[in-house]
């Protein structure tokens, strides 16, 4: 009976613990902290092109150049990115040895839609003859993403300064206005090799100069057009592109900015091959 006794005993002390033990608060887990992501990143690259052509003209004599940036970005909503950076390259035009452009603005982007707007200063250091090339203009650039295979983008530019309105025989008359606007596309190919993704890059862009470029350095307005096929594998491009321009220096009475000290046309057809390497802080974390 003693033996009933003590097992009945038992078994009640085993349920009641139980019973206490389920009606404890359950205790909480320890939850992975949230990373938090900072709204500041470093985008750079560098490339090496066999010409240096810039809107259908080439700026570095048909010869290579070395080119690089650095641009420091905030993204201040969800909506909206601002950066600041600069862009340099070498030249070989004879008036001077290198450009450096310094940038700052906002994109904005909104569902497919996106814009960016901003100002950039175009300056040659060391250019020749003392006080020739700076200047500044005022950009726009809308895009439109259709869907994974075509996105369609703009560009319009306004300065009011052109070549910071140089000329070697002052004083400087006229304007100084010069414009530019273009439209391209990126048109990404149905497949891709070993994971490189191929696309076909069209492009036709128009330069316009008022009066005072015109009559002062003797440019002419001009309208050009390219083509490029890319491959690109992670953070590597290489871009294949063919230029082209409506001016050229046998069909113009003054051979503005066509002519290179060397002697060069600047504005003729032209194949381009660049390999670039572009990436983010981030990306590399």
């Amino acid at each position: 009976m003693k033996k009933v006794a003590v097992a009945l005993v038992a078994s009640l002390a085993v349920s009641a613990t139980a019973a206490m033990a389920a009606d404890m608060p359950a205790k909480a887990k320890k939850l992975a902290p949230v990373a938090v992501v900072s709204p500041w990143d470093i985008a750079f690259g560098t490339a090496f092109t066999t010409d240096y052509v810039l809107r259908g003209v080439s700026q570095s004599a048909a010869k290579p150049a070395v080119q690089g940036y650095f641009e420091l970005d905030y993204t201040a909503t969800d909506w909206l990115k601002l950066y600041a950076g600069v862009w340099g390259s070498s030249l070989y035009t004879g008036f001077a040895d290198a450009e450096f452009d310094i940038t700052g603005g906002g994109r904005l982007t909104f569902g497919n839609f996106g814009l960016d707007l901003g100002y950039v200063y175009y300056g040659y250091p060391g250019g020749k003859p003392n006080g020739f090339g700076s200047f500044g203009e005022f950009y726009a650039k809308p895009s439109y993403k259709f869907n994974d295979w075509l996105t369609v983008a703009g560009v319009f530019d306004y300065g009011s300064n052109f070549n910071n309105k140089f000329t070697l025989a002052p004083p400087w008359i006229g304007n100084g206005t010069a414009y530019y606007y273009s439209a391209n596309a990126v048109i990404t190919l149905p497949w891709s090799p070993g994971g490189i993704t191929i696309s076909l890059n069209p492009e036709i862009g128009r330069q316009e100069y008022g009066t005072g470029p015109t009559f002062n350095l003797g440019v002419r307005s001009y309208t050009y057009w390219d083509v490029g096929l890319d491959f690109n594998y992670k953070a590597v491009t290489l871009d294949l592109r063919y230029w082209d321009t409506d001016k050229r220096l046998a069909n113009i009475p003054t051979p503005g900015q066509c002519v290179t000290t060397t002697g060069h046309d600047a504005c003729k057809a032209r194949f381009v091959a660049t390999l670039k390497f572009d990436t983010t802080l981030s990306a590399l974390k």
